[in-house]
């Protein structure tokens, strides 16, 4: 399959070596608690397409229900080996994420808007919490807009800076307001906000609804998969391992994606390349 891409190819060679390293320290903890855990998106999508990565992508996301999330970060801690750093608003303060990271110590994966954030950045695999969400069509949105609105108070909260570098006047005027924003919700405890987040996510847990999703992502019901769907997870091969995926997965990707096994133009095949990158003792340091 060829594609473009902003990446060095053996930088993101290495870069998706590394992260299938994390990867298999997610499983092998999952294996030992009994923890079910569920490729999504783009991996999920790369393991049945490609049998692995999507050529041109330089993440792997992991999606666990709610129970199993937290009996995941129950018990990592005492399991993970000395290379490996788990990152959530509950282990590391200055994250600016209210779901899970597992990284690799002494690597850097760094976005512009963490440039001058003081906490772990490393090469990382995203750990994502499924909630079930209401059948009720007005309370689904209800609940999402919800979740989004404290989600967003929480990323401009620990974050005082935009994605990019802005390019213009009307781009860096909105930067300035951004950090204006910033400081001003400094004033509110950010205990406050992950409490709302946390409680907006887990109001229907045991109400008998008939999906899950992750509300995490920014439009709803992308991360949306019916239990019966979901259940019974299935093995599948991801580059030379094996991994967990939805049950009934050509659902689930015809949901996400429509033709899911048509590739893209050539033009959107690319990786986007952070603000900066480190593979540390992996690999050479980028210049």
């Amino acid at each position: 399959f060829p594609y473009t891409t902003l990446f060095r190819s053996d930088e993101l060679d290495m870069i998706q070596k590394l992260e299938l390293k994390i990867l298999k320290e997610i499983i092998r903890i999952c294996k030992k608690e009994n923890i079910e855990y569920f490729l999504i998106g783009g991996s999920a999508l790369g393991a049945i397409r490609h049998g692995g990565f999507i050529p041109w992508d330089d993440d792997i996301d992991v999606g666990m229900t709610r129970e199993n999330y937290d009996n995941f970060l129950r018990v990592a801690e005492q399991y993970l080996g000395e290379e490996f750093y788990l990152q959530s608003p509950s282990s590391d303060r200055r994250s600016p994420y209210s779901y899970s990271k597992l990284m690799l110590k002494g690597t850097l994966f760094l976005e512009y808007a963490q440039r001058n954030l003081k906490t772990q950045s490393g090469i990382y695999v995203d750990i994502f919490p499924f909630d079930e969400v209401p059948d009720n069509e007005i309370e689904n949105e209800r609940q999402f807009k919800a979740v989004q609105f404290y989600k967003k108070l929480y990323v401009m909260r620990m974050l005082p800076t935009v994605s990019k570098a802005p390019e213009n006047l009307i781009q860096g005027l909105k930067a300035m307001l951004r950090r204006c924003i910033h400081y001003s919700l400094k004033l509110i405890p950010k205990s406050l906000i992950l409490k709302k987040i946390d409680q907006f996510s887990r109001l229907y847990n045991g109400t008998n609804q008939s999906a899950f999703a992750c509300l995490d992502f920014p439009v709803r019901n992308v991360e949306y998969v019916l239990k019966t769907t979901l259940y019974p997870l299935i093995e599948h091969k991801f580059e030379e391992i094996t991994i967990l995926l939805p049950g009934d997965f050509h659902q689930y990707l015809t949901t996400h994606y429509g033709e899911y096994m048509k590739l893209p133009p050539l033009e959107e095949r690319v990786g986007h390349r952070p603000y900066l990158i480190d593979l540390g003792i992996y690999g050479k340091e980028e210049k």
